[in-house]
């Protein structure tokens, strides 16, 4: 039973309650994708032969997984072991000129530890700007940094035309922060660019804000539980938040339960007036994977 007040989801004025259940589809599938790479004792990128799936029961009636294309899996390398890991996928729906990007929480000990990196340090803009002190956290920028391929990928939508749906949860959204200002740099308009997150940390300090707003891209929104304690980390004076806030309060008495993409943010997403799920323990036996939280 939960503690404290369920809280209805607050709707910002430009938040498309449609794009915002798609991003959730396609975090749960990219969320998926690292669990069957665990699943299947983590192999090198060109040993893994992903078949996606979703495996949350909130979006996989909603959004039949074969109504999509998926693309190669982005990886990156990074801590001090270089450990190679899959992180996001890009996705193609109805609409074939707008591609979806969505990355992945933190699902792997590695990953828990860059969590933990909190240190600022100099953030070097991918694009023109008079913000040259602009500072973020050093694990979530070395893991962001460890990608081989997302500016290749993003400048194939650049040259396209195509529009970009940026998303992603945990520290899949901070990843998915600092690639929109990357997106813009390869050459995709930022009215042509928008983002939904979720259950985001903060990435930086003011200064890097300040250099995000100055993009101008169309929406930023992040999609938060109030009663979920990662988007509040790190938990040091210096770290704002980026974007919107789209707050509702679904309180399980446990933070892995607060903080789940599928039982958690997805189901509010679709029970925006009530969005407590008090089937939720039934629900993550039948969501698969496994997130760590700081």
């Amino acid at each position: 039973m939960n503690n404290r007040p369920e809280i209805p989801l607050n709707i910002p004025p430009g938040y498309k309650m449609d794009i915002a259940k798609t991003c959730s589809f396609i975090v749960n599938v990219a969320c998926d994708m690292c669990h069957q790479w665990i699943a299947d004792n983590k192999p090198k990128p060109e040993d893994f032969s992903w078949n996606p799936t979703d495996s949350c029961p909130i979006t996989n009636s909603t959004f039949p997984i074969g109504d999509w294309s998926f693309q190669a899996l982005l990886w990156s390398t990074f801590s001090l072991e270089k450990v190679t890991e899959p992180f996001a996928i890009i996705a193609y729906g109805s609409d074939p000129k707008t591609a979806f990007l969505a990355f992945r929480g933190t699902q792997t000990p590695e990953d828990a530890a860059m969590d933990l990196l909190t240190n600022l340090v100099t953030y070097k803009p991918p694009t023109q700007t008079p913000i040259t002190n602009a500072k973020v956290a050093d694990g979530f920028y070395a893991v962001f940094n460890g990608f081989d391929t997302l500016k290749a990928k993003l400048s194939e939508i650049a040259s396209k035309g195509h529009s970009l749906v940026v998303t992603g949860h945990s520290l899949g959204s901070t990843l998915a922060t600092l690639t929109v200002p990357l997106a813009c740099s390869v050459g995709i308009p930022s009215a042509n660019i928008l983002h939904y997150n979720q259950a985001s940390p903060k990435v930086g300090e003011v200064n890097f804000r300040n250099y995000y707003d100055r993009l101008d891209v169309l929406q930023t929104f992040r999609l938060r539980n109030k009663y979920d304690t990662v988007p509040d980390w790190p938990d040091k004076a210096d770290y704002v938040p980026v974007g919107v806030e789209a707050e509702y309060g679904a309180d399980y008495s446990s933070e892995p339960k607060n903080h789940n993409p599928c039982c958690s943010y997805s189901y509010a997403l679709f029970n925006p007036t009530a969005p407590y799920n008090r089937n939720l323990d039934k629900c993550m036996t039948q969501f698969k994977p496994t997130l760590y939280t700081p």
